[in-house]
């Protein structure tokens, strides 16, 4: 099979790193001769020969062919996006669902491709109720097997293994006997549902003195930092390597994934993969790998995503007080709470959640 794979080459962003994950493991399977291309180049780009289309994100690289479709009065023209689509055998789209439901414009996005992939049942109910007429298939994120092999890292490698931002952090913890609240912000304050975990950690630190909020950004010193240094927020910024990002996972001791949308929220299955528990409400795309016990009651009915042009749903935000009861339980116990997390993680994150076994999954829709 010949596959022709466009994603955001021209810029980094999540779609990006996952889209490069799908392509690093589907090469190794036989049968399949995978292409690259940037997302902007679809729309202009002429095939010369057939392939297989794999578009991530499908929704706004459909966007930019629907544009591109257009006369010169700007009106769509449907002869000129069938003459498009008859260069290639079929259309898969890979996306998202930041909400409960899909615009009607989404939906007429995901209705021009052939299958349409998501990573959770949370977003193929979407898909189905939103009214997407392609078939959906669910496919999950994953992480790389070394992520369910490596011993903890702080017991296994070598001290120029690690960057010595985190040997500072790992000696302030041992020396300040603190335990390790770790949230990943990297954009969307109030969708991955920032003023909830500022909630959460002001009274968390009230209630004990042995807790640090480890806050990880792309920026230093954003404003949400700025709010919490006076409460002893620790700020580690910019892009780090998979060595610090597990050593990172496993000297935490709690994980937040407060989001209020459906997306898959990576960060809370690697911090599982590595055995460190991650709380998360009840409602998204993550029920499919986070255990029940640590997964919160939901707070408030809210819009992640207002005014937004394809995710017009609604979500949860976590109900905060029902996150304190589970916090400090975690604390209070947390060598159970590992050795529950990994024994999940073996017996069911292990079989399903990995990139390798994602590719394939990734195939066997392809050939369906």
């Amino acid at each position: 099979m010949r596959v022709l794979y466009a994603y955001p080459k021209w810029h980094t962003v999540s779609f990006s790193l996952v889209a490069k994950k799908h392509i690093k493991y589907m090469r190794r399977i036989c049968c399949i001769e995978l292409h690259e291309i940037d997302e902007l180049q679809v729309p202009t780009f002429t095939p010369s020969s057939r392939y297989t289309l794999i578009l991530h994100p499908a929704f706004y690289i459909m966007h930019r062919v629907i544009q591109s479709r257009r006369d010169v009065f700007g009106k769509f023209r449907e002869d000129y996006f069938r003459w498009w689509r008859s260069n290639y055998d079929q259309l898969v789209g890979v996306d998202v669902c930041d909400s409960d439901r899909f615009s009607k414009y989404a939906v007429m996005l995901a209705n021009r491709y052939d299958k349409f992939i998501v990573p959770s049942k949370f977003c193929v109910e979407v898909a189905r109720k939103s009214g997407i007429k392609a078939k959906v298939y669910r496919v999950p994120h994953g992480v790389d097997p070394e992520w369910f092999e490596y011993p903890n890292i702080w017991e296994s490698a070598p001290v120029s293994a690690i960057s010595p931002i985190l040997l500072q952090l790992y000696l302030y913890k041992l020396r300040k006997n603190k335990k390790i609240i770790l949230f990943w912000l990297w954009h969307s304050g109030e969708r991955k549902g920032w003023p909830e975990v500022y909630e959460f950690y002001t009274k968390l630190r009230r209630e004990r003195d042995d807790v640090v909020l480890v806050l990880k950004t792309w920026v230093p010193n954003p404003i949400e930092y700025q709010q919490t240094m006076h409460l002893g927020c620790i700020n580690i910024y910019g892009w780090i390597s998979e060595t610090d990002k597990m050593a990172l996972f496993d000297l935490a001791d709690i994980t937040l994934n407060f989001s209020r949308g459906g997306g898959f929220e990576l960060n809370c299955l690697e911090s599982l993969a590595r055995g460190t528990p991650c709380i998360a409400t009840n409602y998204g795309s993550w029920s499919d790998y986070v255990p029940p016990y640590l997964l919160i009651r939901r707070g408030k009915k809210v819009q992640p995503l207002p005014n937004n042009v394809l995710h017009s749903g609604y979500g949860y935000t976590v109900d905060v007080e029902d996150a304190l009861n589970k916090a400090h339980e975690i604390l209070d116990n947390i060598e159970e709470y590992k050795c529950r997390v990994l024994e999940w993680r073996e017996r069911v994150l292990k079989k399903e959640f990995r990139w390798d076994v994602v590719a394939k999954k990734i195939v066997e829709v392809l050939m369906d």
